[in-house]
């Protein structure tokens, strides 16, 4: 009998639009995939491409991701070469456009990543500076310090709800050369 009044209910709450998920508040977390940019050459602009190394390590990062994940949903990046270099395998990869991002307006670009993206896992290159300062946003903690400008190797994913709210994994040797 418990048996067949489950069943009803599963039945109801289908038919009703509503799914357990919702009602538990048990959806998946956004999966956020933070890394700063790539090598970048020294070439005195203000918006160097990556040198060999850098695109090296964008392969990396891309064979990375797909190893772990069977998809990624969105890529974003800010928009300078180096970044936008960073992101381009694995936008092909998945057959993704690059969204720019502003690094100026954090708060509205996390809400937005974390709103839009719950069950999805999604890569974000940033940079030295912006890339802690986010993951640190999405924490709700100032728990990462700026990168040492010679760090290209950290990828920090963050399994996040709500903003001030998540967890994070900090793999420093996934894309290592």
């Amino acid at each position: 009998m418990k048996k067949l009044l489950f069943f009803l209910l599963l039945i109801a709450l289908s038919l009703s639009g509503l799914n357990a998920q919702n009602i538990l508040g048990t959806s998946d977390s956004a999966t956020l995939i933070f890394v700063r940019h790539a090598e970048k050459a020294d070439d005195g602009t203000k918006n160097p491409p990556l040198t060999k190394e850098g695109e090296a390590r964008a392969d990396r990062i891309k064979a990375m991701l797909k190893k772990a994940y069977s998809k990624v949903d969105a890529v974003y990046s800010t928009e300078y070469k180096r970044t936008e270099s960073t992101a381009l395998p694995t936008s092909k990869e998945f057959d993704l456009e690059i969204q720019s991002y502003d690094p100026r307006a954090p708060k509205v670009f996390i809400k937005k990543l974390i709103k839009d993206h719950q069950g999805e896992v999604v890569l974000i290159v940033g940079h030295s500076n912006t890339t802690p300062f986010l993951v640190n946003m999405v924490l709700g903690e100032e728990k990462f310090a700026q990168l040492d400008e010679s760090a290209y190797d950290d990828v920090f994913i963050v399994k996040s709800k709500e903003v001030g709210k998540g967890t994070v994994e900090v793999k420093s040797s996934a894309i290592k050369k």
